[in-house]
């Protein structure tokens, strides 16, 4: 009877897949299994000696894209590299002159802007200071007028004592110290109103 042939063991998931075959280590290296995102194993790899993955290698580049790699910028085929350096340095200077003048030009134009705006206004306050004193001076105010002015101002007055008198009757307010000097003088304004009166009468007549 054939002896029964044992099945092979099943191997953990988990674990990384061996080699199927012996490696000669001289000739060849070998690239561990590495595991997937999954969990799953991919296997091991057996690469000659010297092998270079692709991703690795060094991509072509033909003569042209070479010798454009190796090029100064702006370097001209022919050119000095020191005249390079030396353009440069002028350009730089040159540009740098170019801001400081258009710096100094800005400043120059914001200082006269200001100066003509300080003259105009000065104009314009000696222009309008000088118009009210012409004017006084051509039409002299009229001395009737004058009195109007100040029994309508004196009138006032005797109306807002009258109100702080109302007031305090009602028991609105306290008055104090200022407010009974004010209601102590509404009889002498009632008198320097009577008065002025009596001379618009006298310039009506």
């Amino acid at each position: 009877m054939a002896a029964r042939r044992e099945p092979p063991a099943r191997r953990d998931p988990r674990e990384p897949p061996p080699l199927d075959e012996d490696i000669d280590l001289t000739k060849y290296d070998i690239i561990p299994a590495t595991q997937r995102p999954d969990g799953t194993w991919r296997a091991p790899k057996k690469v000659k000696k010297g092998y270079v993955p692709p991703d690795e290698q060094e991509k072509f580049q033909t003569k042209g894209t070479k010798f454009r790699a190796q090029q100064v910028p702006g370097l001209v085929p022919g050119m000095d590299p020191d005249d390079l350096v030396d353009a440069k340095a002028k350009a730089k200077s040159k540009n740098k002159k170019k801001n400081e003048n258009k710096q100094k030009k800005k400043l120059e134009d914001a200082s006269g802007a200001a100066s003509a705006t300080a003259a105009g206004d000065e104009g314009s306050s000696a222009a309008t200071s000088s118009t009210p004193a012409a004017t006084a001076e051509a039409a002299p105010e009229d001395p009737k007028e004058a009195i109007a002015k100040k029994v309508r101002n004196l009138k006032k007055k005797v109306k807002q004592t009258d109100e702080l008198q109302s007031k305090i009757a009602s028991g609105e307010i306290t008055p104090n110290a200022e407010q009974q000097e004010k209601l102590s003088k509404r009889a002498e304004l009632e008198g320097e109103i009577k008065t002025l009166e009596q001379e618009m009468a006298k310039l009506s007549t």
